[in-house]
């Protein structure tokens, strides 16, 4: 297996962290990613078929590889995690890189396909004109992103302990349509969806972050663990359960984009 690594020796301290967060988590990731699971789904339904090239950004362990085959001949693989990228036993290209600098020519694929992932974006407004400088004339951008208001049960549980803000502000989805407007993409479809997932108790919840990978700051502040048992009880004690079950919410913007 060959993975080409670009631009990954990277002098910004939140994204080294954050590819090191993810390489933690990618023997387990496809076991713990639920609501990414079917977020994926949701994008497939708005993929047309017949491309010759398609961009998996934020590919994470190549869990939609055979699916994705149905919708193009050749699919690339980029993540910023060299250890997601060795997961999989199928897959095509595979290219280590930050989104934020990404290492292709213009006008090289047809679809562009992105599930859960351009929330690590530090410049989603750059982003947006990146994809659409990699995209063939009329091409398709089919993405997911995590908004505002998600894992407001988490943030919750933390400030019992500091009162300060434990998961990362997210965009609203005016503002992700905004910029690809800006981009010059045509927005052919958005949506909110509000995905739930449960766990047994708040330990579980609060865990799970971490073991999908997300358990970093994009302030450049890395999520800490508790030391001491009684501030972790605390934190424990202040998450919203409700039936004996430990929810997770996401708030998830689903679109759809045409190069015009």
């Amino acid at each position: 297996m060959t993975i080409l690594s670009v631009n990954n020796e990277f002098n910004n301290s939140v994204k080294q962290h954050t590819a090191q967060c993810f390489s933690k988590a990618s023997g387990q990731y496809g076991q713990y990613a639920k609501v990414q699971a079917k977020t994926a789904q949701l994008l497939f339904s708005m993929l047309r078929t017949g491309n010759k090239s398609l961009l998996d950004l934020g590919s994470g362990p190549l869990l939609h590889q055979q699916t994705l085959a149905h919708y193009a001949d050749s699919i690339v693989n980029m993540d910023l995690s060299h250890s997601m990228l060795m997961q999989g036993e199928v897959g095509d290209h595979r290219i280590c890189a930050d989104m934020d600098s990404l290492p292709f020519q213009s006008q090289v694929f047809d679809v562009i396909f992105s599930n859960f992932a351009i929330q690590w974006s530090q410049d989603p407004a750059k982003l947006f004109v990146e994809l659409a400088r990699l995209c063939k004339p009329n091409g398709q951008v089919v993405l997911s992103s995590v908004l505002a208001g998600s894992l407001y049960e988490i943030n919750t549980a933390w400030q019992a302990l500091d009162g300060r803000a434990h998961v990362n502000q997210f965009l609203a989805l005016s503002a992700l349509k905004a910029h690809a407007i800006h981009a010059g993409f045509e927005v052919r479809a958005t949506k909110q969806a509000c995905l739930v997932d449960e766990y047994p108790d708040a330990k579980a919840a609060i865990k799970s972050i971490k073991q999908i990978g997300a358990n970093q700051l994009q302030t450049g502040r890395a999520k800490k663990g508790l030391m001491g048992k009684t501030a972790y009880t605390k934190v424990l004690n202040n998450y919203p359960v409700t039936d004996s079950c430990a929810p997770v919410t996401y708030q998830v913007a689903l679109m759809e984009l045409r190069k015009r």
